[in-house]
């Protein structure tokens, strides 16, 4: 008989979770088939927000986080007619004289290194760095896992993970913001550019996809139900996601 076309008990506990099996050799292989979102059409929110707040953070160029003006402006491009410049964590963008007589940021200038003998990269922007990259590197996990859910079946501990994941995310690059607190801004003015807009947008999109996940677990669909009207309830297929907790 075709394993697949087998109904099975219902399982209502996790620890029942037949995706606990998969390592255990106890699950049919016949099962690891990918089927159009299995878990319905509600696992395409949170995976499209979680993915356009991602996409987001990568459109920075990694000089456009903030504008600063003050005396750090001069000491840098020692132009003292230059009143700002578009600076980010690694790397920073010199404004440019237009014919109108006014400064404005010029993307199509290169963006140039920090000089560490005028810059200070004191402890708070070395830790404002670290978490981005952390927030980045979380979020791009959970991404590509929630993606998965609109083919294979997620067991509901995998489900919650990749909330945790998008939250975590969330709260790592809310920290990131303490870069407009490093010396350079404290000794100078720092206001807000694209690359910090971008992560405001991301850190919303990503707090909003990770709480649907936590609040709702999506049932799957069965992939073959009962035709008839005595037929015993059935669990959908074997998980075919491994519970990575």
């Amino acid at each position: 008989k075709d394993p697949v076309s087998k109904t099975h008990k219902h399982y209502n506990s996790e620890e029942e979770d037949p995706g606990r099996l998969l390592f255990s050799g106890m699950v049919n292989p016949y099962s690891m088939k990918c089927r159009c979102l299995p878990h319905g059409f509600y696992t395409c929110i949170p995976t499209l927000l979680a993915t356009i707040g991602w996409l987001a953070t990568l459109t920075e160029d990694g000089c456009n986080y903030a504008i600063i003006e003050g005396a750090m402006v001069t000491e840098m491009t020692t132009n003292p007619d230059m009143p700002l410049l578009e600076v980010g964590f690694n790397r920073y963008r010199e404004a440019s004289l237009n014919d109108d007589g006014t400064w404005a940021i010029d993307y199509y200038q290169l963006c140039k290194y920090y000089n560490e003998d005028i810059v200070n990269i004191d402890g708070v922007w070395k830790f404002s760095k670290l978490v981005s990259f952390l927030a980045l590197v979380l979020a791009g996990a959970a991404v590509l896992l929630i993606w998965f859910s609109s083919c294979f079946i997620f067991s509901r501990n995998t489900w919650k993970w990749i909330g945790c994941e998008l939250l975590t995310a969330t709260v790592l690059k809310l920290l990131s913001y303490s870069w407009l607190a490093t010396s350079m801004c404290r000794s100078n003015t720092c206001s807000i550019s694209y690359g910090a807009k971008a992560d405001i947008v991301a850190c919303v999109l990503w707090f909003i996809s990770g709480v649907l996940v936590l609040l709702r677990y999506p049932n799957p669909k069965l992939a073959n139900p009962p035709t008839s009207t005595n037929a015993t309830t059935s669990e959908p297929p074997a998980l075919e996601m491994p519970d990575i907790t």
